[in-house]
């Protein structure tokens, strides 16, 4: 049995610049540009428009598709006599550029995580008076904002910011050293801390307003603490800020070594 083949009507129609951009939701803009780049050509009518065959459509509907991933339309002038080489050299190309932007996707995607865990923390730790938890860094180096290298890595996530103080005399500025964490030290990197296996910590919000000359609840925090904790360093990690009236809040959450 052999089925009867009916010709498609479609097959044979003469379509508009607007019906090609409406069939695949192609801007016209975007199709004359291709157009003058000589990506594409199609037949003009009598009346000097052109007018597109199917097979224009679906030649067009392949150019889309490269380009949606991101070839280069100075790649694309030559489309039309592509062989199977140049197919897999650019779509090599096409892959290495996906790869890098699929990283630093990532990595923004990570960061915005972190900022809404930093969240969630703050709204936790604004209930308790402390609690204990691990720290989640291992190693903090001396951070001067002349440093540009530390600057950058600070620019890009700004929760790496650590102060590192004595829980005994906080308010001293020789026991108040700005540092910034890292994956390790580095040769020429002023080690403030590294983190020990056995180490124990309690955790407290730290809500600090800068135009008030830095003015906060650490003593007051650490007071509490102190009355059932012996306790040591004291390293407050800024989460983020916020502004309440008309005062900037920064939020720190400070992870206090216990001795005992």
């Amino acid at each position: 049995f052999h089925p009867t083949h009916r010709k498609d009507p479609f097959m044979e129609k003469l379509l508009s610049i607007g019906e090609v951009s409406r069939l695949l939701d192609i801007p016209e803009s975007t199709l004359r540009f291709w157009q003058d780049k000589g990506i594409f050509s199609v037949e003009k009518a009598d009346n000097n428009y052109r007018q597109y065959t199917v097979k224009d459509l679906t030649n067009i509907a392949e150019i889309a598709f490269y380009r949606n991933l991101g070839m280069p339309v100075r790649q694309m002038g030559r489309f039309n006599q592509f062989g199977l080489e140049d197919y897999d050299k650019i779509l090599s190309s096409v892959r290495e550029t996906l790869e890098e932007k699929i990283r630093m996707y990532t990595a923004m995607y990570e960061s915005a995580c972190l900022k809404s865990e930093h969240i969630r923390s703050i709204h936790d730790l604004k209930t308790v008076d402390y609690t204990y938890e691990s720290v989640p860094f291992d190693t903090v180096v001396r951070f001067e904002y002349s440093d540009r290298n530390k600057l950058i890595r600070y620019t890009r996530n700004p929760s790496l910011y650590v102060r590192y103080m004595d829980s005994h005399d906080p308010d001293h500025d020789k026991n108040d050293i700005r540092g910034i964490i890292v994956p390790e030290a580095e040769e020429g990197d002023e080690l403030v801390w590294q983190k020990e296996k056995d180490g124990r910590f309690a955790v407290f919000l730290i809500e600090e307003i800068a135009s008030e000359n830095y003015r906060n609840n650490i003593s007051e925090k650490l007071e509490i603490l102190q009355q059932k904790h012996n306790t040591g360093i004291l390293l407050a990690n800024f989460l983020l800020s916020e502004t309440i009236g008309k005062k900037r809040i920064d939020y720190l959450k400070a992870y206090v070594e216990l001795l005992d």
